[in-house]
């Protein structure tokens, strides 16, 4: 005769208990480490986006044969950007990341000629910092040539 087994699976409440208390200790270690990644990445995505609008502002004035002209300024803790050339816009005002609220050194215009080439006579640098209080700065040098680096002044 075949007897029945009368055996239960699963899990106990102890294994259960363990399996929680690992977790939380990981996601407890964890979180520091995605907080600071996450402002780290949305610095740099502001740094990397305000340097393409740069960009496209060179590049914009030599096609256009005019001056262009890209405007950064922090307002309502908020930093905005705009560009214009011969008196239309080159891309949409734009908000950067919000995670990104400092603008050391406040309102700045950076001016390309119609030959791609910036109207200061030495490098300007712009410093943007994140809430964290990380700086990464963005150059940009009489030929034009738009840089940014991870420090607060560029070489």
């Amino acid at each position: 005769m075949d007897r029945l087994k009368n055996s239960e699976s699963g899990f106990t409440l102890i294994e259960m208990m363990i399996a929680v208390a690992i977790i939380g200790i990981l996601s407890a270690l964890a979180i520091p480490s995605y907080t600071q990644w996450k402002s780290d990445h949305d610095l740099r995505e502001a740094v990397s986006e305000f340097s393409s609008n740069l960009n496209l502002a060179r590049v914009v004035a030599m096609n256009r044969n005019r001056q262009a002209t890209v405007t950064i300024q922090l307002t309502g803790g908020l930093i905005n950007v705009s560009g214009i050339a011969a008196g239309a816009p080159i891309f949409s005002a734009q908000i950067l990341n919000q995670s990104v609220t400092g603008l050391p050194g406040g309102t700045t215009n950076v001016a390309f000629s119609s030959m791609g080439l910036s109207t200061a006579t030495a490098n300007q640098s712009f410093r943007i910092a994140n809430a964290k209080g990380l700086v990464y700065s963005v150059s940009v040098m009489p030929s034009g040539k738009v840089t940014w680096c991870t420090t607060s002044t560029c070489p």
